[in-house]
């Protein structure tokens, strides 16, 4: 299957692929959901009394379709394994090349999504109906003017009140311009990888506890990191595990412990608002879980098999366009069925972000890729010049090596996984 999988996509780990669009799919319907101001957007909040739909849907393991923010870490830890990759794979990697293709195949996408959002948002007035601090008054933009664009583009220091989930790209951005010091760390923790873990989780929960976006968020890309260094280990253990007859079950327990881990603190129910260190804990304990899904997804054929299905590639193919185009869609179309049902712009909304998606794929993010390499290019060439290096390019700036963002690809980032 690995073989086939190598022959089929170059060297790309499939498997993850689907994974991530799959956890792009999340993203979109956690969004849809927050359109209806009872939907909880943090575990204890909305208005969700036990037994409702809502309470359902919030509370339950059914809460893993709507796992919208837990399906950003499983972004961050994809990004952190992906882009890392090829820095401990490659001897002599270019980083001269590196640092200016990874900025325009991040921010090209991005700048492009943010003139996208502003199309939406002057198509019809954003005048919320609903209480102030629901999702949808907060994420509309009822007064638009030209600086929302400028401060959409600034991912480090600006905000994305013109498109929601480019609050995850400035963290993406962060992790790729530090990327030479999570490597090394990653490396540094080669052999220690189980305290390595366990110190980001630690990071992790003191970031949730502290309210504070690096210590909560970083950690993730690091987990990704580490699973990169590691990842002829992981491919040898799930090895030995596959000839043996309890597989299955093991791979299978693997699966559903890291899903229920993975929106713990939402299964503790709306109690868990008055237990605000055990949130806390659970949270912290959020890129673990999306690690164990990402080794489950390389190693248990099954899964693997699925994950490499045409549907699910696709969705992983579109996964980075449809992150950053589907809010604004969303937003348009609760205003324009406002006098309807919520459920009704969803139906509108959720085909018309699908579609939107594919056109910006094609348009944006394909294109991105070649800017990107001929940038890496242009750098490599003209530090040697600049600098009387003798020697070509390095060989990966001469392919224009890429890896793609995770979504967030709320997915942060998702990414090619070259070798």
């Amino acid at each position: 299957m690995e073989e086939k999988t190598k022959q089929a996509t170059g060297g790309r780990l499939a498997a993850l692929d689907g994974l991530r669009g799959l956890a792009a799919v999340v993203v979109l319907l956690h969004h849809a959901m927050y359109t209806n101001p009872d939907f909880p957007g943090a575990p204890g909040s909305g208005s969700a009394p036990v037994g409702s739909a809502m309470w359902w849907i919030s509370y339950t393991p059914l809460k893993l379709f709507t796992a919208g923010v837990e399906s950003v870490i499983v972004f961050f830890v994809l990004s952190g394994l992906v882009v890392t990759l090829p820095v401990i794979r490659k001897r002599g990697f270019d980083w001269i090349a590196y640092f200016p293709r990874r900025a325009v195949r991040l921010l090209v996408p991005v700048m492009a999504s943010v003139l996208l959002a502003a199309v939406w948002v002057m198509a019809i007035p954003q005048k919320s109906t609903q209480p102030d601090g629901t999702w949808l008054s907060d994420s509309s933009t009822p007064n638009f003017g030209w600086e929302y664009i400028v401060k959409g583009w600034d991912l480090l220091g600006g905000d994305g009140q013109i498109n929601n989930p480019l609050w995850s790209l400035r963290w993406e951005l962060v992790f790729s311009l530090a990327l030479p010091i999570f490597a090394v760390l990653a490396l540094a923790v080669r052999k220690w990888w189980i305290g390595g873990l366990a110190a980001a989780c630690a990071l992790t929960y003191l970031g949730v506890h502290a309210d504070s976006g690096e210590l909560q968020y970083l950690p993730a890309f690091f987990v990704g990191a580490v699973i990169a260094v590691r990842l002829d280990a992981v491919r040898n253990v799930a090895d030995r595990i596959n000839t043996h007859w309890y597989r299955h079950p093991l791979w299978a327990a693997l699966a559903v412990a890291s899903l229920l881990l993975l929106i713990a603190p939402w299964l503790v129910g709306p109690s868990i608002a008055d237990m605000p260190d055990l949130d806390a804990v659970l949270k912290g304990l959020v890129p673990l879980a999306a690690a164990g899904l990402v080794v489950v997804s390389l190693g248990w054929r099954p899964l693997r098999a699925t994950l490499e299905t045409r549907p699910v590639q696709f969705s992983g193919t579109i996964s980075f366009s449809l992150y950053l185009v589907h809010v604004p869609i969303l937003i348009f179309s609760t205003y324009l069925f406002a006098d309807q049902p919520w459920y009704v712009a969803l139906i509108f909304g959720i085909p018309v972000a699908v579609v939107v998606a594919v056109g910006f794929t094609w348009l944006i993010e394909k294109r991105s890729h070649g800017w990107a390499k001929a940038a890496g290019v242009w750098a490599s060439k003209r530090y040697s010049t600049w600098f009387g290096r003798d020697e070509a390019a390095t060989p990966e700036a001469k392919s224009g090596t890429t890896e793609e963002p995770a979504a967030g690809r709320e997915a942060g980032s998702v990414a090619d996984a070259r070798r």
